[in-house]
């Protein structure tokens, strides 16, 4: 089984190169072997994973080669996306992805070509940092993503349900006029 090296970092897949040295950094922070001395083999066990990750990650030739083999070109269509974190990272990832996309996009010249990129940034961080903003965003991606399941045919959604009553009502209303139509018809 092939490594997500996005996932080993707590990464989106379209996490960009600022934002993966910032998981980086605070990954080896958080599990440099001499921080955990009671489980330093597990440490060093996991250093090694991240390490691996920013390797590959961190090279743009070995990135690209990485992503084409593991389809790893999702756009940006959310916060959690913007930010290129996963749906369950931290505040410390969310606030070193933040800053990274920061330092990166203020720093480019043509600021004015940014100013999108630079509000959407800010945007996902303010809800995103923000934990009861965050839980209320979660519940509506949740149930955004509920009602419009349409990827198979097995399972609910809510969206499949009020189109099968909405479907049957018609088709019921239609045999109603057509039976009434017939009692009229035949009963002149």
């Amino acid at each position: 089984m092939v490594k997500d090296y996005y996932r080993i970092l707590g990464l989106a897949n379209n996490a960009e190169d600022v934002v993966i040295h910032a998981a980086f950094k605070l990954l080896a922070q958080k599990y440099h072997p001499d921080k955990w001395l009671e489980e330093k083999e597990a440490a060093n066990r996991r250093m090694k994973e991240i390490n691996e990750a920013h390797n590959t990650l961190s090279d743009p030739l070995r990135k690209a080669k990485y992503d084409r083999r593991h389809g790893s070109n999702d756009p940006a269509s959310d916060f959690y996306r913007v930010l290129g974190v996963l749906d369950n990272a931290d505040e410390y990832l969310i606030q070193a992805a933040h800053k990274a996309l920061l330092k990166k996009y203020r720093n480019l010249p043509s600021h004015d070509l940014h100013e999108n990129r630079l509000e959407q940034i800010n945007t996902a961080y303010q809800i995103l940092a923000d934990s009861s903003k965050r839980r209320i965003y979660d519940i509506k991606r949740e149930n955004e993503s509920f009602l419009f399941q349409e990827n198979s045919m097995s399972g609910f959604s809510l969206r499949r349900i009020y189109l099968s009553y909405f479907v049957g009502f018609y088709i019921v209303l239609g045999l109603i006029a057509a039976i009434a139509l017939l009692i009229h018809y035949y009963a002149n």
